[in-house]
């Protein structure tokens, strides 16, 4: 069993059962700490998500202090790029098409000034005002587009999104039987990570710490992480929180295999005794369950 101290400014941690929201969990699921870990190991989450033993591992999570969120609305608009783009290919076709209209003028022109044709100028002679009169509706149905497209605004309407951030994140998060140990530990104790991490979204930097530890395997009453035995606990005063997580993701980003989890912003008392860990640290004794 490792642990580390993870922080930072911002955190946002998606739910993935959300569609048009952007609704935070309050704490990193399970396959948000998989990334984490695989981020600071240097593995690429195409060969990870194809990995079945690397979310084999259990964690727990201790919030050193309340989590405190932020809502606001954003509003998203349009990408207009696409527009762009279209208006400039319309300008194009309209300028081509005039081009080759007044190349087949020109033609015509100078095969009426000629005295003497041949048999095939004669017969493109009697043609070319047809091939003309085509060119010329073809140029106006293109200008047409070019008229439309042009007097229509490049602003979209605008969409807006709930959204919610962590303020000022923090938490202690233990890991057990995870595939990579010795070498994670290892980049754990050098403050060594191969790649940046974050806090849920890439704007979001994060920073960790290695926490040193002695564990217990112990039956427990009180926990200070997280419980999926909601049916054990004993109401006292303080916050509870039901999220519903993932605890894998395979490729295309297929989340499976999900728990229910209780969070308290206070230790969570049990009507029965439940097996878990006893984790003697630097930063204080925390009694976790793991999932």
């Amino acid at each position: 069993m490792f642990g580390f101290r993870l922080w930072g400014k911002f955190g946002a941690f998606r739910d993935p059962l959300t569609i048009t929201q952007n609704i935070t969990l309050p704490i990193p699921p399970k396959t948000t700490v998989g990334g984490i870990m695989a981020a600071i190991l240097g593995i690429d989450y195409n060969d990870y998500f194809k990995d079945d033993e690397f979310f084999r591992f259990k964690y727990s999570l201790v919030l050193p202090k309340h989590v405190r969120k932020k809502s606001f609305v954003q509003n998203y608009i349009e990408d207009y790029t696409s527009l762009s783009t279209n208006k400039c290919k319309t300008i194009k076709d309209v300028f081509e098409a005039k081009a080759e209209c007044e190349k087949l003028i020109s033609e015509k022109k100078a095969l009426l000034e000629k005295n003497d044709l041949s048999e095939a100028e004669r017969k493109k002679v009697v043609g070319i005002d047809k091939i003309i009169e085509s060119e010329k509706k073809s140029m106006e149905v293109k200008v047409q587009k070019y008229n439309s497209l042009i007097t229509n605004p490049f602003r979209k309407k605008t969409k807006p999104i709930y959204r919610e951030l962590i303020l000022d994140p923090e938490y202690y998060i233990f890991v057990k039987d995870f595939k990579y140990e010795n070498k994670l530990i290892e980049y754990l104790e050098n403050h060594f990570s191969a790649y940046n991490i974050y806090l849920g979204n890439t704007e979001f930097a994060a920073n960790f710490e290695n926490i040193k530890l002695e564990a217990k395997n112990k039956l427990l009453r009180k926990l200070d992480s997280f419980t999926t035995q909601p049916e054990k606990i004993i109401f006292e005063v303080g916050k509870y929180t039901n999220i519903y997580v993932a605890t894998r993701v395979v490729g295309d980003r297929e989340y499976r295999d999900y728990k229910k989890l209780i969070i308290c912003d206070r230790a969570i008392t049990l009507k029965e005794e439940i097996e878990g860990y006893s984790i003697n640290t630097s930063q204080g004794v925390f009694n976790c369950e793991f999932v």
